[in-house]
């Protein structure tokens, strides 16, 4: 008995350490394959990632290649290219929740600004997409304690977003494409003092990220265009009323000029 007993505990032992190591040396696929699975169903949009480096020893990450795909009804293929993204985390916060990333860096990131022909634009629709989803009955007391402990709660000390590029494209500007320079951005403490899920994080994140660079495009596109097209029309009036200042001025003369012809028979000169 004893030795069924002590081959049973040994066989959980191996299983476990099994499952350990299972998860130790696939980390980073498993890490890929949850960012591409979870982040597809939080935008509704097809997530992708090349590549996961975590050290766990460091308590570092990188993520490579991550995008994230269009909502549908727009041309270009991606609202977000994230290029690079490294990571510090806290590894003594682990042992409890919150649990606490140091930093997030995103190197390089391209965002794609498109506003179709219907004057959507892409970017309120993916942020709109990471909106909870409203009720359709009163929540019940189970319902609202899952919602509240819906994933680990997590804190960002730093969010950085550096060396960035904006594409836009705007089908009412002949569908025209326009490279712009994407600010650098900055946040801090995101998720307070009690930590947030991973969907709230990212919408916070993205809704400042659109904001950033729909502003941008706003002020360097259609308000430029618009500043363009006053002139053009301001060119157009003034054009018009030079002409008929010309009119005026000629048939002044010619009324002046008819003046004297009569002067000049009356007088007989």
């Amino acid at each position: 008995m004893k030795k069924f007993i002590l081959s049973t505990i040994l066989l959980i032992i191996i299983a476990i350490a099994g499952g350990v190591y299972y998860v130790l040396t696939n980390l980073d696929s498993l890490v890929e394959q949850a960012i591409e699975t979870y982040g597809s169903q939080a935008t509704r949009t097809a997530v992708r990632v090349d590549g996961v480096n975590i050290s766990l020893g460091e308590g570092s990450a990188a993520i490579t290649g991550l995008t994230v795909g269009n909502p549908a009804g727009y041309v270009l293929p991606n609202a977000f290219s994230l290029g690079q993204v490294r990571a510090g985390i806290d590894l003594e916060s682990l042992q409890e929740e919150p649990y606490v990333i140091n930093e997030i860096a995103v190197l390089s990131p391209q965002v794609f600004v498109e506003i179709n022909k219907d004057n959507r634009t892409n970017l309120n629709e993916l942020k709109n997409n990471l909106l909870p989803s409203k009720p359709t009955t009163e929540p019940s007391a189970s319902t609202e304690a899952e919602t509240a402990s819906a994933g680990p709660r997590l804190i960002l000390r730093k969010v950085q977003f550096e060396g960035g590029k904006i594409v836009a494209r705007v089908a009412a500007l002949d569908n025209k494409e326009y490279e712009l320079d994407l600010p650098a951005l900055n946040m801090s403490n995101l998720g307070g003092s009690k930590g947030a899920t991973a969907t709230e994080l990212a919408r916070e994140i993205v809704s400042r990220l659109t904001d950033s660079a729909t502003q941008v495009v706003k002020q360097k596109i259609i308000d430029g265009k618009l500043a363009e097209i006053k002139a053009e029309a301001r060119e157009k009036i003034d054009a018009e009323k030079a002409k008929i200042e010309q009119k005026i001025d000629a048939k002044k003369e010619e009324q002046k000029q008819e003046a004297k012809d009569k002067l000049k028979d009356l007088f007989g000169n």
